[in-house]
């Protein structure tokens, strides 16, 4: 199994590539402000060529933008650090900002990595899993709208569903959003939430993508607890947030 510290090096190996950094940038005490550039490598979202991008990590702030607005952010946000950094004053100042160049803050989430250890898995309900090919069945199905995404750019790998006799109660997939790391997403069907097949699920599915020679990531919104929870408790723990831009509408 890889070590916590090995773990976290991959995933900076991975944010190096989306934001356009350097490996010593995170030896930094202070704030690093880049040049947006689009690398191969990259993962590949909706919101690919944003504005601006801003990763927290290690209590400091990762910035990614148009050279265009880089003196403010260097004005600003030089000489400053990023455990506070997504406070909502900071977000009204950066969100009044980019009203300048035709933008606007659209989100942030916060992701997990995860930890191994050799406790059983106790099996709550039958599963079945489900490869890249069997996934498609799913397409246009709402119901999980969280574990499948059915993008080209960050393919549904794997699969696993629990099952109440013909039933399926919940659902988790993984996407390769990056070549070292597949995102988990969990769908968990209402009659059945609260029971921890949420949690049954993403363990689950967490193992199996490492044993595949891949990174399992998690992530979610600021409020969705409960979300949190389930990668609490399926054995991932925060590592980095995230925000990102649009265009005014």
């Amino acid at each position: 199994m890889l070590s916590k510290a090995e773990t976290l090096n991959i995933a900076k190996k991975q944010l190096i590539l989306d934001y356009n950094l350097q490996i010593t940038d995170f030896e930094n005490n202070t704030n690093t402000i880049v040049e947006k550039k689009l690398l191969e490598g990259r993962r590949l979202y909706d919101n690919d060529d944003c504005f601006l991008k801003i990763l927290c990590m290690e209590n400091k702030a990762f910035i990614s933008t148009e050279a265009t607005i880089i003196p403010w952010f260097e004005e600003f946000y030089g000489k400053g650090t990023g455990e506070w950094f997504f406070n909502y004053p900071n977000l009204r100042r950066i969100d009044n900002k980019l009203k300048d160049f035709g933008h606007e803050i659209a989100d942030c989430h916060h992701y997990y990595l995860p930890i191994f250890n050799n406790i059983p898995i106790k099996e709550l309900a039958p599963v079945k899993w489900y490869e890249k090919e069997d996934i498609l069945q799913f397409r246009g199905d709402d119901r999980f709208d969280e574990a499948f995404a059915f993008n080209d750019n960050f393919p549904d790998m794997l699969g696993v569903a629990a099952f109440d006799g013909e039933e399926i109660i919940g659902m988790a997939g993984a996407s390769a959003d990056c070549e070292s790391m597949w995102q988990i997403g969990i769908n968990v069907m209402p009659d059945y939430t609260g029971k921890g097949i949420a949690t049954y699920l993403v363990r689950l599915l967490k193992e199996k993508v490492y044993k595949r020679g891949k990174i399992p990531f998690y992530g979610t919104a600021e409020s969705h607890i409960n979300s949190q929870n389930v990668a609490i408790k399926s054995g991932f723990l925060p590592a980095w947030a995230e925000l990102y831009t649009r265009k005014i509408r």
